[in-house]
């Protein structure tokens, strides 16, 4: 039990320091309220592609690929988002928080948070189908997202505009350069391939650090509810469900502990800037963010503790 205490303490501690840093900065002066939003832009638009385009090409997905995985993942995900739909409106009547908080819900911070689980729970050697597993989920999520704030402001879905977001998305572009370079084993010089590692190795830390950096504790009290709401439910009952639900499918340990880091995670940060462009409260989206991550600090640790029966990696 000890060894398994450590293994969970390994994986959330780096967060949960590296969150803290961000967040002591912020509050110190050392960064920015615009600094946040310029260093987050450009770790979503290079870093982070760069990183899910290094994990697919230096971790072989195709030897070890259960196609099942690929088809789970997205699955389940609809799945949640079809059950917030329905629940969500009979508990919340504000039409301008239901959508956020649906959205909270099913949409994870898979690169932040998710990715970093898994390398600690299980090494680099499968984050290529963890990175596999995020493009098609993220392919799900922008979708969702837009469909979910127009049916509930009953408007008229734009799909070109969802096209378009899911077409300049940089994550998507890394992804799919990373499987032509993979499938069509296209070498890359040692010389090349060095800077590319070095630059994905900036990404995790970076990104951990902003997101403490954009953490906002204000107005918590008149969210309250609707905060134990979306955390309970993501954080909770989400990974409840659809973890057992794979191990009951035979998924084999890897692809197992690929499910429980992606829907372990918290609500994605870019919940509040969506939630604000669709016309949601985005407030209450910041507040949903905030909590959400540090709360998944424990529930992640103790989601290791329950699952090493089942999972010997864990």
């Amino acid at each position: 039990m000890g060894a398994v205490f450590k293994l969970a303490l390994d994986a959330v501690f780096p967060l949960l320091a590296l969150m803290t840093v961000g967040y002591i900065c912020r509050r110190v002066g050392f960064i920015t309220k615009d600094a946040v939003s310029t260093i987050n832009r450009i770790i979503f638009r290079l870093f982070l592609s760069v990183l899910i385009f290094y994990n697919l090409y230096s971790n072989d997905f195709t030897s070890f690929i259960d196609y099942k995985l690929i088809i789970y993942i997205p699955v389940t995900v609809i799945l949640v988002i079809i059950g917030s739909f329905l629940i969500v409106p009979k508990i919340e009547k504000d039409r301008m928080q239901e959508p956020v908080i649906i959205q909270a819900i099913f949409r994870g911070n898979l690169v932040f948070v998710g990715m970093p689980v898994m390398e600690a729970v299980a090494g680099k050697k499968y984050l290529g189908l963890m990175a596999l597993a995020i493009t098609l989920t993220i392919i799900v999520y922008n979708v969702a997202s837009v469909i979910v704030f127009e049916a509930l402001r009953k408007g008229k879905p734009d799909y070109k505009k969802m096209l378009r977001g899911i077409a300049v998305n940089p994550l998507i572009h890394g992804a799919a350069v990373g499987v032509i370079f993979t499938f069509c084993h296209i070498p890359i010089p040692d010389l090349a391939l060095g800077v590319i590692r070095q630059m994905s190795q900036v990404a995790t830390p970076m990104m951990l650090v902003m997101l403490g950096a954009g953490f906002s504790f204000a107005a918590t009290g008149k969210y309250t509810k609707q905060i134990f709401l979306t955390s309970f439910a993501r954080l909770v009952l989400v990974p409840a469900i659809l973890v057992p639900a794979a191990i009951l499918l035979g998924f084999n340990n890897y692809e197992i502990i690929v499910v429980f880091a992606t829907m372990c995670a918290p609500t994605a940060v870019n919940t509040f800037t969506i939630s604000q462009q669709m016309g949601g409260d985005g407030e209450l989206a910041a507040q949903i963010v905030a909590y959400c991550s540090v709360i998944s600090i424990v529930t992640i640790f103790l989601w290791i503790v329950v699952l090493h029966n089942y999972i010997p990696l864990l």
